[in-house]
């Protein structure tokens, strides 16, 4: 089938290979340890009957995350609430994280006891969307609105419905005097203008951005399989276009997108086709198994940001969608159309997957791809859950999504970070 007839609306060919994109779209610093969640004994024999079985929540043979919940209710405006708060309290430090429910009800409860930092530290390792409400808010209650927008945003990304997310991510975007909206793209939106001159056939749509849609295709002359991105308006993102090749060329490398043929004018780019797709399909699939082990695709992914890093540029949309995988399940990282140079003002990004000091207005910056490759850490961990050798990859993706001064550099310190710290490659 032809391109135009394809996009007329022939007969799709069925074909079972994976998709490719999902979305269109020095010196080394000192290396930080993480702090990693850890399981000890617990002894609880000392603590009083309603409090000794919380402490064991989350451990072998401790009451299930809903129990727990409902024992810490119970307890909530008698004489053993402090008690059982200061347990704990003390049981986070120990172990870094509690059942996630339990956490949110802890955190809620140091708010209301005037405790606001010590509530912050008990969601430190927290992802649900409850417990990044509540943090949001407490960003809030520091006055740090980019941050809670950012919190907030996260929650959308998962639930857009979520009580109370669309409300305060109003609020706050009007206060901070933004005006930025992410529409999603309609079905039907309008793909090309006029017909370019494409020497492929068209086998399936397998994703859609905001800019442009992108294609299974088959290059006829050489029978190869590519990822052709067609912009919806070429004539206005003609220079988009051919900045997102030319820089991809510029920077290639085994884990930066090949680009194999392009048209500014008519508004298409020949990509790399990638065996397995892409690690937000992976997500979404809900299979831990096709992302294990993490370091498989985590230590490509963060070569490619020390390449792209270390050439002066910010990529600015590091997100699942743009993380291909190849036939190894090792990652390659497309999408340069918004890639910025060190330094520029930093364009708008994708919701959910900005950092707070981006949001504040930071010009381009290292440390916001490294923000962005914590939250893709984040959402395989959702999927992941508590699988064995996780924890370390747990906590580095809450340093690279927490504090700015605490997060590495570039991705050159974050790949020596992952390889010597959570890898453990020397």
């Amino acid at each position: 089938m032809g391109f135009w007839d394809f996009l007329r609306g022939g007969k799709k060919r069925d074909g079972d290979a994976p998709r490719a994109e999902a979305e269109a779209s020095g010196d080394t610093p000192p290396v930080l340890a993480p702090v990693v969640p850890t399981t000890p004994a617990v002894d609880v024999s000392h603590l009083p009957k309603e409090i000794a079985p919380l402490v064991r929540a989350g451990l072998p043979a401790g009451p299930t995350e809903e129990e727990a919940v409902a024992l810490f209710a119970a307890l909530r405006s008698t004489p053993q609430e402090g008690r059982a708060v200061e347990e704990l309290v003390r049981a986070t430090q120990m172990r870094g994280v509690l059942p996630e429910k339990l956490a949110v009800a802890l955190a809620t409860t140091l708010v209301d006891r005037g405790e606001p930092e010590s509530a912050a530290r008990v969601l430190a390792f927290a992802t649900s969307k409850a417990a990044l409400l509540v943090l949001a808010d407490l960003a809030e209650l520091r006055s740090d609105l980019p941050t809670a927008l950012s919190l907030v945003e996260r929650v959308m990304l998962r639930d857009i419905d979520h009580p109370g997310a669309r409300e305060r991510h109003r609020r706050w975007r009007s206060q901070l005097g933004y005006e930025v909206q992410h529409k999603p793209v309609a079905p039907g939106a309008t793909v090309v203008t006029r017909e370019p001159d494409a020497p492929f056939d068209l086998l399936r749509e397998v994703g859609r951005g905001g800019a442009a849609a992108v294609y299974e295709a088959v290059d006829r002359e050489l029978g190869r399989h590519v990822a052709l991105k067609v912009y919806h308006q070429p004539e206005r993102d003609k220079a988009q276009l051919a900045h997102e090749a030319r820089l991809a060329v510029a920077l290639e490398s085994s884990a930066i997108v090949r680009v194999f043929d392009v048209d500014p004018e008519h508004g298409w780019v020949a990509l790399e086709w990638a065996g397995q797709g892409t690690l937000r399909e992976k997500i979404r699939a809900r299979d831990p198994a096709r992302m294990m082990p993490l370091e498989r695709w985590a230590v490509p992914l963060a070569t490619a940001l020390a390449r792209v890093h270390g050439a002066g540029w910010v990529h600015h949309d590091v997100k699942p969608a743009n993380v291909l995988l190849d036939a190894q399940g090792r990652a390659i990282l497309t999408d340069f159309g918004i890639a910025r140079r060190v330094g520029e003002p930093s364009p708008a990004g994708s919701l959910g997957y900005l950092s707070p000091e981006r949001m504040k207005g930071r010009a381009s910056d290292p440390r916001d791809d490294v923000y962005g490759f914590g939250r893709v850490l984040e959402d395989v961990l959702e999927v992941v859950k508590e699988d064995r050798g996780t924890s370390h990859f747990r906590a580095l993706a809450a340093s690279c999504t927490g504090p700015d001064t605490n997060r590495p550099a570039d991705g050159s310190a974050l790949l020596t970070r992952l390889r010597v710290e959570v890898v453990g490659q020397n």
